[in-house]
């Protein structure tokens, strides 16, 4: 696969492949974004300005796809992928529809693309066919919600536009994690030594491997109510107000619930 954006002879401030950070580093490509959504396909000013706006995004693209890169698909496969979806949500823009920034609508955008490719070609685990297709429609539906609310979408909202329970999401995100393997060459902890040349090495966190299958099937084995509400805090990364909203309780009944089954949990595994 092979998807390039053409850079034009013309240049202005803020619009170069430099590297770009934080949550208001493109503000200043987005009026050209809107100018480019609304002039016509025939326009002769159109395509240079999409190239433009197309460059300006490209360190965006860059950036995302390296989040991606296994030893199964290079780098270069996957920051093409990673293009193509931004080409693809540039061209597709409505400043009409989508709302939050540049942001708040690309990114969830190439972040589908590249979903869609790593689905393609390969799953960095084994999941269940079921929980794949599942998390095919949940990442269209977050691309869907994320231009709608012009933020990313939380998980009841996510449950609530499939018409599934939240826990099916939930359930949904865990299997996606499947998609964020690493690439070999990415620094570790320290910051300087990488995964590949700490592979062979002694790992202390598989003397806990027991420990965490255990867990599993000891959360397995709790009420439904309380799984759900456990795998919405520390899972789906909700607040307990959030949770609380979401069940129908008050907040201080899930804080009680949620002390009570991890005291549950750990009592279990100690003994």
């Amino acid at each position: 696969m092979r998807t390039t954006a053409s850079h034009s002879s013309e240049s202005r401030p803020g619009t170069t492949g430099a590297r770009r950070d934080g949550p208001n580093a493109y503000d200043d490509v987005e009026p050209d974004l809107r100018r480019l959504a609304g002039m016509d396909p025939a326009d002769p000013a159109r395509g240079p300005l999409r190239d433009r706006v197309i460059c300006a995004f490209l360190p965006l693209a860059r950036n995302l796809s390296r989040r991606y890169v296994t030893g199964v698909h290079s780098a270069d496969d996957v920051e093409q992928a990673a293009t193509l979806g931004l080409i693809k949500a540039v061209d597709r823009y409505d400043p009409d529809v989508a709302t939050g920034g540049p942001l708040g609508y690309l990114v969830p955008c190439v972040r589908g693309e590249l979903m869609r490719y790593l689905r393609d070609h390969s799953w960095a685990l084994r999941v269940p066919r079921d929980l794949k297709e599942r998390s095919v429609g949940l990442n269209r539906a977050a691309v869907t919600l994320t231009q709608r609310l012009g933020r990313a979408p939380r998980p009841s909202e996510l449950a609530s536009e499939l018409d599934v329970d939240t826990s099916e999401v939930v359930e949904a995100l865990g299997a996606m994690e499947s998609y964020n393997a690493v690439s070999l060459d990415e620094p570790g902890p320290d910051g300087e030594t990488t995964l590949g040349e700490r592979l062979g090495e002694d790992d202390g966190a598989l003397e806990g491997a027991p420990v965490r299958t255990e867990l599993r099937e000891r959360i397995g084995e709790l009420p439904e109510r309380e799984r759900r509400i456990l795998l919405l805090r520390f899972y789906g990364n909700r607040t307990q107000s959030e949770i609380a909203e979401d069940i129908g309780v008050s907040q201080m009944h899930v804080s009680r619930l949620l002390t009570r089954t991890v005291a549950t949990l750990r009592h279990d595994l100690d003994g």
